[in-house]
């Protein structure tokens, strides 16, 4: 059966009110050409916040989710927290050699 197009398989929830993303399904260069304004936004209007990403629902990253993650720890003076890390999303952060730019909680 194809897939339609405009059906969304993953994506990010960026939380208005404080520097908190929840990532899930797959979550990959699709999502971040979707989010990626809304992302570089909500940096910049959290910019002295710690920002905290919920991974937990994550079934899939690509490099384009492992982008997103990248920009959130280029943009925050501390490391981002990383929750809920599924081990096929810790598997690619430490192959990727960015692992060491996160804090990974639970």
């Amino acid at each position: 059966m194809p897939v339609d197009d405009q059906q969304i398989q993953g994506g990010v929830h960026i939380d208005p009110d404080r520097a908190h993303w929840t990532m899930w399904g797959e979550v990959d260069a699709a999502v971040k050409k979707r989010v990626g304004e809304e992302i570089e936004a909500h940096l910049a209007a959290t910019a002295d916040e710690p920002l905290t990403v919920s991974l937990a629902d994550v079934t899939f990253i690509d490099s384009g989710g492992l982008r997103l993650l990248y920009q959130a720890a280029e943009a925050k003076p501390t490391p981002p927290v990383l929750t809920g890390v599924p081990d096929r999303v810790l598997d690619l952060l430490k192959l990727s050699g960015v692992d060491t730019l996160f804090v990974l909680a639970d």
